[in-house]
């Protein structure tokens, strides 16, 4: 058992980092866009839609890196695990997002 599961540990490592590395940018990207997104400034929204534009593409690009680092031997849990992190970092970008923009309306409101 002990054997079993340091060998997945060591398998789900690289899809780990990449995961990780990925998510630090796409909250930092979030909190960029849910601050631009307060000001009803037409460049600074054109410039958050940029930066959400890029994250997402940037994180779309990911999904051979993901696939080829999931733990898995078969194709298709592969491609539902890549599916699974892109969807998770979607997600997170939403929740950030909403946090940052909340709590601007909680101060100013």
């Amino acid at each position: 058992m002990q054997q079993a599961l340091s060998s997945l540990h060591g398998r789900l490592a690289p899809a780990e980092e990449i995961f990780f590395t990925w998510l630090m940018r796409v909250f930092a990207a979030a909190a960029l866009v849910g601050s631009a997104w307060i000001d009803d400034a037409p460049p600074l929204e054109l410039a958050a839609a940029i930066i959400a534009m890029y994250v997402a593409v940037r994180v779309a690009t990911q999904f051979g890196n993901l696939a080829a680092a999931a733990p898995f031997e078969s194709r298709p849990l592969r491609m539902i695990f890549a599916v699974g992190a892109l969807v998770l970092l979607g997600l997170s970008f939403l929740v950030v997002v909403t946090l940052v923009e909340r709590l601007a309306l909680s101060i100013a409101g």
